[in-house]
């Protein structure tokens, strides 16, 4: 249902420079999300401000995936899916663990994450394809 558009030399590196750059951009917003989370958990403003960081970081890993070639649906839907991984990850780590470095072993978690949708998107798409195919089979 989906394949790659072709990109190929500098696009395709720059796209994915920039999407392991929205990766770690979007796990320090994290790190200002936990904080306001913290210091103004009274204040109504905070938790927008959170959702507006993670909005942030879905458009920016969404538009990564995009300019490497993904098609616009299967962009979001993997973007979607990282962003949610990211924010668990980043959470987990900071939250429920003694680290002293939480965005450091988020970002190592993070790269695992990302990184198959940058160095192989062929079996990616296939592979959100058919997840997309069997939710809604009338895009088959």
């Amino acid at each position: 249902m989906w394949t790659p558009e072709p990109t190929q030399g500098l696009t395709r590196a720059a796209a994915g420079a920039a999407h392991v750059g929205a990766m770690a951009l979007f796990l320090w917003f994290q790190a200002i999300g936990q904080r306001l989370r913290r210091e103004e958990h009274r204040a109504w403003w905070a938790g927008s401000g959170r959702d507006l960081l993670n909005v942030a970081g879905l458009a920016a890993l969404s538009g990564s995936l995009r300019a490497g070639g993904y098609p616009g649906a299967a962009a979001l839907l993997a973007g979607g899916t990282e962003t949610l991984l990211l924010f668990g990850i980043y959470t987990f780590a900071a939250v429920r663990t003694a680290s002293a470095h939480p965005r450091a072993w988020a970002i190592g978690a993070g790269l695992l994450v990302c990184l198959p949708a940058v160095l192989w998107p062929g079996p990616v798409l296939a592979g959100l394809s058919a997840v997309a195919g069997g939710l809604f089979p009338g895009l088959r």
